[in-house]
């Protein structure tokens, strides 16, 4: 059964999934790691312009999960 990447949309069998954050929303699946990262960052992108407080929250609780 082949299923659709969430950001390229093309057709794969075999992928990665990342689980959803919320109970309301699916899993989300990619073709490869490249599409995986491009749609973070793509989120991250859209939670830096509407809501900059968070993002830094984030940005700084990454930093702090790393070191």
């Amino acid at each position: 059964m082949s299923e659709l990447c969430k950001t390229c949309h093309k057709k794969f069998d075999s992928g990665i999934w990342m689980s959803p954050q919320f109970a309301d929303e699916k899993v989300l699946l990619f073709c490869n790691e490249k599409c995986k990262k491009e749609y973070i960052k793509m989120k991250l992108e859209r939670i830096k312009v509407s809501y900059p407080k968070y993002y830094n929250k984030i940005i700084t609780s990454s930093k702090k999960g790393k070191g």
